[in-house]
């Protein structure tokens, strides 16, 4: 029975009820009732009614026999009268597309062709809106009723009509075949002005409220942030006051309405310097999953974000432009019910972003002495502050300069841990958030040996350098020249020392260099001369008293 069905007597009652339960039982959608209920307001009377609402007032004879008036005068405010639809006088009422956010499409009334949407028009009756997946759009009616179609979802405008010529009392009429809208009407409390809006499964009427309504498949839900609304299909209906909700499935019973989950508290978000983000909040008691949603205006005319999952966070892509937005965050329960909502503001502000560091990285090898630094060339970025620190939080800065390229050598770093960060800036001079900080680590190079003199024995040479904590091992080389393209020894030691077997008497060049555990070498040192003598001059004078003899 309609909230708004009211009548002042009990035979007027009963034909009323009547007729309500046969008009349900021919059709499941409240919306194809052939009568206009109209409520009287005080100071109304059937002759009045009869000059304002029909196409020829001479039919108010007909109004009072169908609703069994006997003296109009007497009809107490909130008596409602039921009037024939053919005898209302009408007029198609003003309905525009006022914003459009993503992917949209229109299929004109009679048209089998959809054209996508960039901006606002008219619409009328028959028309059907589409959007797809992260896209909005907002419905105005002439009533100032308006209707936000959230992604993937299918409307028609059935009917929108201004009945009467000075109330401007509105009829409107909207079928939402698949996805949510979400709907404030009759925001002016215009008496009796109408909004129907129907499902595959059932039909939810108001004449001013606030709410939410879902379809899927069989199944419809409709959660009350403001007023109250009916609820109904071909079974029957049930009244759903502010801040509760009901799920209703096709050819069933409506379930008595269920209180909706309490709003969460959000945080101050303050502003987002980097990009992608996310946003995050307390839970709620007894919420399964959470909806998110974005806007660039607090009415959330249009949604930029539109998300439901079971964390509570809301995740912000890159693709976000800098600028301030609102939040919208509600828990749904584990029946799919979705709970009251709260709205925060914050702002993006993370343009220019920062480059990418491409070397040297964390795990990159680093040795004291030049060093060069590596980044991309983000969108929008024409300098770059860089910045090396010995600690993290940059506060012992240790190098900070301004280029335009994206490279820079430091000829000189020495060993140590440092951080290092590259800051984009716009032509403008418009500094955009601080680059990321990528820690690193310079080791000293090995030591250049210091070596000692030869010992040289009977069999053996012994050969000495200076040792070094950073050192793991030494590659010794003995050479028979200078530039060591004739090389008669090349071996490893692990210590500072090392014996090699003495070769032929004569002169050699020795030369030693460190390895560090990550097998870096460290700086050659410089040739050291080694001269084997001769030992027995015998056999050598005998050679020569034969060479001459045979001269001889």
């Amino acid at each position: 029975m309609s909230s708004f069905f009211r009548t002042v007597n009990r035979k007027a009652l009963s034909y009323s009820l009547t007729t309500a339960l046969l008009a349900a039982m021919s059709t499941p959608l409240h919306a194809e009732q052939e009568f206009w209920e109209y409520e009287m307001q005080p100071g109304d009377n059937v002759w009045k009614i009869a000059h304002e609402m029909l196409t020829d007032w001479r039919a108010w004879k007909e109004i009072t026999q169908l609703n069994n008036v006997s003296n109009d005068r007497l009809m107490a405010a909130g008596t409602t009268l039921r009037i024939p639809r053919s005898l209302v006088k009408t007029r198609n009422a003003e309905v525009d597309l006022l914003t459009v956010s993503g992917e949209v499409q229109i299929q004109r009334n009679g048209s089998s062709t959809r054209e996508a949407l960039t901006d606002s028009l008219a619409l009328a009756e028959g028309d059907r809106l589409l959007t797809s997946a992260n896209s909005s759009a907002l419905i105005e009616f002439e009533d100032k009723s308006k209707v936000l179609l959230t992604p993937d979802s299918e409307l028609v405008i059935k009917r929108s009509s201004v009945i009467g010529a000075q109330r401007k009392v509105i009829d409107i009429n909207v079928e939402l075949a698949e996805g949510e809208a979400e709907i404030r009407a009759n925001p002016n409390k215009t008496d009796n002005s109408r909004f129907i809006i129907e499902t595959p499964s059932a039909f939810a009427t108001t004449r001013g409220t606030v709410y939410r309504v879902r379809a899927a498949g069989d199944e419809t839900a409709a959660e009350v942030t403001q007023g109250k609304i009916e609820v109904g299909n071909a079974v029957g209906s049930r009244y759903i006051p502010q801040s509760y909700g009901v799920i209703t499935q096709k050819d069933a019973p409506i379930q008595p309405p269920k209180k909706l989950l309490d709003a969460p508290q959000l945080p101050a978000l303050g502003t987002v310097r980097y990009l992608p983000a996310k946003l995050q909040w307390d839970k709620i008691n007894g919420a399964v999953a959470y909806r998110s949603q974005v806007s660039e205006g607090e009415t959330f005319n249009s949604l930029v974000l539109d998300s439901i999952g079971p964390a509570n966070k809301a995740n912000l892509p890159v693709a976000l432009a800098d600028g301030v937005y609102w939040l919208r965050v509600r828990g749904a329960d584990s029946e799919g019910l979705q709970g009251n909502e709260r709205i925060a503001q914050f702002t993006i502000d993370a343009r220019p972003f920062p480059p990418v560091i491409q070397k040297p990285r964390t795990k990159d090898k680093l040795y004291s002495g030049p060093v060069d630094f590596i980044w991309t060339e983000p969108e929008g970025a024409d300098n770059y502050r860089f910045e090396l620190a010995a600690d993290e939080a940059f506060t012992k800065i240790v190098t900070t300069t301004t280029v335009s390229d994206t490279s820079l050598t430091l000829e000189q770093v020495q060993e140590g841990n440092y951080f290092w960060r590259v800051t984009s800036i716009t032509d403008e001079g418009k500094v955009g958030p601080a680059g990321y900080s990528t820690a690193i680590n310079v080791k000293p190079v090995p030591k250049t040996p210091e070596l000692a003199e030869p010992s040289i024995g009977e069999d053996q040479i012994s050969l000495a350098w200076q040792p070094d904590p950073n050192t793991q091992y030494f590659q010794l080389q003995i050479a028979s020249d200078k530039a060591f393209e004739n090389i008669i020894v090349d071996t490893r030691s692990d210590s500072a020392d090392a014996e090699i077997q003495k070769p032929e008497p004569g002169s050699y060049y020795m030369r030693v260099r460190g390895f560090d555990n990550d097998n870096y070498a460290g700086a050659w040192t410089s040739p050291q001369k080694i001269d084997v003598p001769i030992e027995n001059f015998l056999p050598m004078i005998l050679w020569g008293i034969f060479s001459v003899a045979i001269f001889l």
